[in-house]
């Protein structure tokens, strides 16, 4: 059982979606506008967020953006706003899923068990902490520092650079890691994760790190 966190100002859509994951077997706590979720990400510290975007006081943009800056746990995007521009924003500033409404609810609750399986899977496979030159990672904290100082990565930043440092040298092709960071998806495309690698690149840059390199029409590769 897990803490999931819906934040949507729609009343009804709201208690549909908590019916379905308490019946899930989730503790479910609502939030009707952006101020609101954050009040209750802060004090009830739940394991998931649903975010709608357009909400009241403050929308699913900086709710999204604040949330990434505090904490690595999954967003998914719950909007009516559709297109793919609107989806590689919300990807940009670090949502790990994005569902246009309407949905089905039974797929909510795949995609929600998806991320929580997936993200608690990364945070204990390992228990150790390893060490690339400057750079040290907690897969277990979801943690990254070079020369003692953390490096802020949403959640698919960070199961990106795991993945890579812990297969050293090996190429991956875009739909590889597709599979291997985000699982089956049909929101996520390619462009998705040259978005990705290029803010990773963009923040490990700012540390002196560039040791993630593409290797043109196979892919990706961590280079020692």
């Amino acid at each position: 059982m897990r803490k999931i966190l819906i934040a949507e100002d729609n009343t009804e859509l709201n208690d549909m979606m908590r019916n379905y994951l308490i019946k899930a077997g989730h503790t479910v706590y609502q939030a009707f506008n952006g101020a609101q979720a954050l009040e209750y990400a802060r004090s009830m510290q739940p394991d998931l967020v649903l975010l709608d975007i357009m909400m009241p006081v403050v929308d699913g943009y900086e709710v999204c953006r604040s949330l990434r800056r505090e904490y690595s746990i999954p967003v998914i995007v719950v909007s009516a706003i559709v297109g793919e521009d609107e989806k590689l924003r919300m990807f940009e500033l670090g949502a790990d899923d994005y569902m246009t409404k309407p949905f089905s609810f039974k797929e909510m609750v795949g995609r929600v068990n998806a991320q929580l399986r997936r993200y608690y899977e990364f945070n204990t496979q390992e228990k150790s902490e390893r060490v690339y030159g400057r750079m040290k990672i907690s897969s277990t904290r979801h943690e990254v520092k070079v020369d003692g100082e953390s490096v802020p990565l949403t959640l698919k930043e960070f199961n990106l650079l795991d993945f890579l440092t812990k297969n050293a040298n090996q190429i991956f092709s875009k739909q590889k890691l597709i599979d291997v960071v985000w699982g089956y998806d049909d929101y996520i495309d390619e462009n998705t994760v040259a978005v990705t690698v290029a803010r990773l690149r963009e923040k490990l840059a700012k540390f002196g790190i560039e040791n993630v390199v593409t290797v043109w029409g196979l892919g990706y590769k961590w280079q020692d």
